[in-house]
Parts: C-alpha cells; structure tokens; sequence
C-alpha cells in the first residue's frame, strides 16, 4: 500500500513513519538484532552519539531500555500514534525506531530463467544443471502435486513421460 504523508499515523512529536512492517515478519526471519539495533538507534540519535549494539559487546536490552527510558521514551521503544485518517489515536502501542536498510542488488533480470528445449547431458540424457548452461528445472514432487490438484493431467503426462522418459 502506498499512502500520502498525511493519511500516515505520526506520533505526539509530528514524526512519521517511512516504512510499516508487519510484526509477523520478524519472528519468521529471525530479525531479533533488528529490533535491537532499532531501540539503540533511538537512543543514539535522542542522545547525539553512536551506539553500538552488536552481538560482541556486553550491551544488553535492559541496559539500551534504561537508557531509552531517561531519554523520556516507554522503556521498550512502544509509542502513542495517532490516524492520519481521522487523528484520533491508535489503539496499540507502535514500536518505533530508526533502522537502516539497503537496496539488495538482486534484479530480476539476472535472475530470470527458463527453458522449452536445450542441452542434455550425453551420458544420462538429463538436461544439462545450471542457467549459465541453459540447464533445466527440476519439476519435483510438490510441483508434480500441484498440477495434480489443478487438474493438469495432460500436462503432467506431456512433462512427466513423453517429454522425460522416451529416448529416441
């Protein structure tokens, strides 16, 4: 979803978020450091210095949460945000912090790939593995089911035997 800067929720202080991320995709990534490292980022930008919050040094959440709570903030980075829509506020609590993020370099374009017909390996006859030999693609147990269930019966006898099993 994309919205305006005034349809987004800001907080008592005017500021608004650049990016929402749903909560349910930091457990499933295993993200945890991130939240950590936003927490201290809060505390490093409200006090002016750099902070350092990695694995291999003895800072720990509880003394990043003290620290953020006599900056004037809820001790584990929650604040009150109010609708953009209608200004009333909020009814959770909103984790909010500074968190860096970068633009991964994985394009499409260079990740794309198929193949109708191509180079098979003389000794197997199997195609030939890998993109940058036009290799195939494994159609594998889960893909097989999942033409199974939407009816492609002849599409899985055209793959799974004309096209795999006879040898000219």
């Amino acid at each position: 979803m994309t919205y305006t800067q005034e349809d987004m929720p800001w907080t008592i202080e005017g500021v608004t978020p650049d990016i929402i991320v749903n909560p349910h995709a930091i457990p499933s990534r295993m993200t945890i450091g991130q939240l950590i490292e936003c927490i201290m980022g809060k505390v490093a930008a409200h006090m002016g210095k750099e902070g350092d919050a990695t694995p291999f040094t003895d800072v720990t959440v509880d003394n990043i949460s003290k620290a953020l709570h006599k900056c004037g903030y809820q001790m584990r980075g929650f604040e009150r945000m109010y609708n953009g829509h209608t200004g009333r506020p909020l009814t959770a609590m909103i984790f909010l912090g500074p968190t860096y993020y970068q633009r991964l370099k994985h394009m499409v374009d260079d990740k794309i790939h198929s193949r109708g017909r191509g180079p098979v390996q003389i000794l197997t006859r199997q195609p030939a593995e890998g993109r940058s030999r036009d290799g195939g693609l494994r159609f594998g147990e889960m893909e097989r089911d999942c033409m199974i269930a939407h009816g492609a019966a002849n599409f899985l006898k055209e793959r799974l035997f004309d096209q795999s099993d006879a040898y000219r």
